[in-house]
């Protein structure tokens, strides 16, 4: 079997057990997807590709370091896919009030709530461009980790008869983990490539996926999630 990232932090212990317990079924793919890209903006990844996470949580403290922009050419591929199949694209618009009163409890549990890289309308909350929605794509304004928590998310996603989710972004650990639990519970086949996903910690990155694909989403590479998106029939419009 071929080594996944999470596997150098499970002891022998947790392999056993994720054996015996038979963890990590595939879920497989339905028939109506969508493409989710969750915070991947500038004061997730950076301004600029190569900067170094030392330097870069100096400006955002939300900075992912270099992982944020390797997964860009990965998730630029399957938007395009997306795109040419006339498959819905969602994104997050990750951003706060100037008083950033809407940060709620966030305030007293860390320094986010109270900077102002996370102010709305600014170059800090801006989709990274190469990534950058287009007028047909569908915006979903969130203020904690899940997409589904206050949002019109579900409604939107029912009224497209959307049958998977495929997320892709980060945090591994926060708001896309919260997201990916939140589609499972709502009995959406949930898909995350792998290539695609990040987090500013190695370890909570690995174990977030780990966890996820042992219980609520298949956790595979970008290549599969390719495949299944170059084999679908175009996804007919309101106007075909």
């Amino acid at each position: 079997m071929a080594e996944r990232i999470w596997d150098r932090f499970l002891t022998e212990h947790d392999k056993t057990i994720y054996q015996l317990a038979g963890y990590g079924k595939r879920g497989g793919f339905g028939k109506r997807p969508a493409l989710f890209i969750i915070d991947v903006q500038y004061n997730f990844c950076g301004d600029t590709p190569g900067e170094s996470h030392a330097d870069g949580v100096k400006k955002y403290r939300t900075h992912c370091g270099e992982a944020g922009w390797k997964t860009v050419p990965h998730t630029e591929r399957l938007m395009h896919l997306a795109r040419a199949k006339n498959i819905p694209i969602f994104y997050t618009q990750s951003e706060r009030r100037p008083d950033m009163v809407d940060s709620g409890v966030q305030v007293g549990k860390n320094h986010r709530g109270t900077e102002k890289t996370s102010m709305e309308g600014t170059h800090a909350t801006q989709t990274v461009a190469p990534l950058a929605p287009r007028p047909q794509d569908i915006l979903i304004g969130k203020r904690k980790p899940s997409a589904f928590f206050g949002t019109m998310f579900m409604s939107h996603l029912n009224f497209l008869d959307v049958d998977t989710l495929i997320l892709t972004g980060c945090t591994s650990s926060g708001c896309l983990r919260a997201t990916a639990v939140d589609a499972y519970s709502f009995n959406f086949k949930t898909i995350i490539p792998e290539e695609t996903a990040f987090d500013r910690f190695e370890a909570s990155h690995a174990m977030s996926l780990f966890d996820l694909n042992c219980k609520y989403a298949d956790v595979i590479p970008v290549d599969e999630v390719a495949a299944y998106l170059e084999g679908l029939t175009p996804r007919k419009t309101e106007t075909d």
